[in-house]
């Protein structure tokens, strides 16, 4: 296993893999980017691309590949094992047992099945005849049908079941897979009383990033009383979260990072739709309003989203929850309008007509554009409560623009449109800004923030900058007090640098990596000099000299302070016990360290 890992590192580049999650900047001999497990705003996150290392200075998090992909995807050790050695062209020995040992395993293992099985029925058995012919209705050929893998499943009330027992899976699997529904007093033993949970449906499979199958949507053939609804959707699963899940993101993510832009529609047929018509940075949110976790998702890729969803109230008012979502994580939003008469949705569109859709998506309007269409459109001017409805709504969402030369813009155009007064719109959009109250955000980090002693923070910045530039020891080794002057973290780094110094009369940062090397201080070294390029990545030799009597004066300062407490409370203990040699030599040390 060891060997395994080592050849998957040996073959990726740490910065690629990390760069296809979050966008790196080049610092130096390095790169850092903002943290992806914690909120920050200046760069804390740093990438060391020579030793393929990764540490965030701001919540401490930190680690190689395997590590990064693991928090980021949330895997165990074994799942990412897989992904990095497929990723790597590198083969992996793994004991069967080694690899079945996740639920997440095994359930991805019986999707993978169930889609084969679905495909196979729909592209090989006459019974799929009218699944074929539906399809061909609605335009997808053959390679897409492929491509996508869509499959079929006749009404029959256990057949997938049954074929997965078969091949070994246990029942309790299939029912948390969500492919299996277990009735009310079921016998495992016998396996009565468990039938499918799509029954009649074409089926779509549900994808993550990696094109692993999370989960399905099944489209009812022929709708009856007992069809149970036009589509229905694996439930939550360990692998399955609707709200986690972007449909086509695997196929869609590396066009989306190429054009910088995601185009985000309606539902599966639409998104297919637009990749056969050549369109690949589509991805759909499956009929709900977009979700933080989504948009997350898309922002590894790109800040850019275009947004089409349904003319209609309700499809509005999610395309507005989703709008709202995706600003609030500072992303660039522009919304698609199909002209009338030109399909109500990607898919019919492109049926009609596809250099409309192209020119739809080519032509998006910006969301505050979109807004006052949609409550301008067919305004009657003379009808005074239309109009402070109009205004009212408009003011709502010109108060959530944050720069204040825009707000005013859209506020004079809002007052040109309805023939009122700028002044009287501001009036009431102060009123508005007193009345929304903006909801608390409790954010859970994926990690704990690890809270330094001022004094810590100080020694790290300190040791970072000395390794950058170790010429400046000597002027400085003069001025460090002896004894436990560094905390415990940092005092063996002082010793060593003692020891190489009455050596050779200079120290370096390799003589230093040679000293502590196979000791526990050798990652610390490794994380001071990433830290050194983040934050002294320009800085000279002559600068850093003045910089580090400045913070070793602090250091010193703080050290005195918490010293001579530490000795004023020992003095206390020793007059207690009336300890006179004790309570002499603290008295001693306690002058010796404010002469220093």
């Amino acid at each position: 296993m060891a060997t395994d890992t080592q050849a998957i590192k040996d073959r990726l580049d740490i910065v690629q893999i990390i760069g296809e999650y979050i966008t790196l900047k080049k610092a130096g001999a390095n790169w850092k980017a903002n943290c992806p497990f914690h909120n920050e705003k200046s760069p804390s996150f740093m990438v060391h691309q020579e030793k393929q290392i990764w540490h965030c200075f701001g919540c401490g998090k930190g680690g190689d590949v395997f590590t990064f992909v693991q928090e980021m995807e949330g895997l165990d050790f074994v799942e990412c094992l897989k992904l990095l050695a497929k990723r790597a062209g590198v083969e992996v020995n793994l004991d069967r047992n080694e690899e079945n040992a996740s639920l997440r395993n095994r359930l991805l293992e019986i999707n993978n099945s169930a889609a084969i099985f679905y495909h196979r029925f729909l592209t090989e058995l006459p019974a799929a005849e009218p699944a074929r012919k539906y399809l061909e209705n609605r335009g997808l050929k053959n390679q897409t049908i492929t491509d996508w893998q869509i499959g079929y499943i006749p009404d029959q009330w256990e057949l997938l079941t049954q074929y997965l027992l078969k091949k070994g899976f246990a029942l309790t699997d299939l029912v948390l897979a969500g492919l299996t529904i277990r009735r009310e007093g079921a016998d495992e033993k016998t396996g009565q009383g468990f039938y499918d949970r799509f029954r009649g449906r074409i089926m779509f499979p549900i994808y993550d990033t990696h094109a692993n199958v999370i989960g399905f949507t099944g489209r009812v053939l022929v709708e009856t009383e007992k069809s149970g609804g036009k589509y229905v959707n694996t439930p939550e699963t360990a692998l399955y979260d609707k709200s986690r899940v972007l449909y086509g993101i695997h196929r869609a993510k590396t066009e989306i990072k190429a054009k910088d832009q995601a185009v985000v529609v309606e539902g599966q047929m639409d998104v297919i739709a637009c990749h056969q018509a050549g369109m690949a940075n589509v991805v759909a949110a499956s009929g709900t309003a977009l979700t933080m976790e989504q948009v997350k998702l898309l922002k590894r890729y790109s800040n850019n989203i275009i947004m089409a969803f349904d003319a209609d109230a309700a499809g509005q008012k999610a395309g507005q929850r989703g709008i709202d979502v995706a600003l609030e994580n500072g992303m660039s939003i522009k919304v698609i309008q199909i002209p009338p008469g030109a399909g109500k949705d990607a898919d019919e569109c492109l049926k009609k007509n596809p250099t409309v859709w192209f020119d739809s998506v080519k032509n998006a309007k910006g969301v505050m554009d979109w807004y006052f269409g949609i409550h301008l459109s067919g305004l009657n001017k003379k009808d005074f409560g239309s109009k402070q409805k109009v205004a009212q709504a408009l003011l709502l969402e010109i108060s959530k623009i944050p720069n204040g030369v825009e707000r005013d813009e859209w506020l004079k155009k809002l007052a040109d449109d309805l023939s009122i007064e700028p002044s009287v719109l501001r009036e009431e959009i102060k009123k508005i800004k007193s009345k929304v109250v903006s909801p608390v955000k409790v954010e859970l980090s994926k990690v704990e923030i690890v809270v330094k002693s001022p004094q810590d923070n100080m020694e790290e910045e300190f040791w970072s900058l000395l390794l950058k530039h170790p010429e400046n020891y000597n002027s400085l080794r003069d001025k460090i007090p002896t004894g436990q002057f560094f905390s415990s973290g940092f005092a063996g780094l002082y010793e060593a640098a003692e020891r190489i110094y009455n050596k050779r009369n200079k120290i370096t940062a390799d003589d230093i990596r040679s000293e502590i090397a196979n000791t526990g201080l050798s990652s610390s070294v490794e994380l001071l000099l990433l830290r050194a390029s983040k934050d002294f990545d320009n800085i000279t030799p002559e600068t850093s000299g003045k910089e580090l009597e400045q913070l070793l004066y602090r250091i010193k300062g703080m050290w005195k302070v918490q010293r001579g407490k530490e000795i004023q409370s020992e003095l206390a203990d020793a007059e207690k016990l009336k300890d006179n040699l004790r309570i002499s030599n603290l008295i001693d040390e306690l002058q010796k360290i404010q002469a220093i």
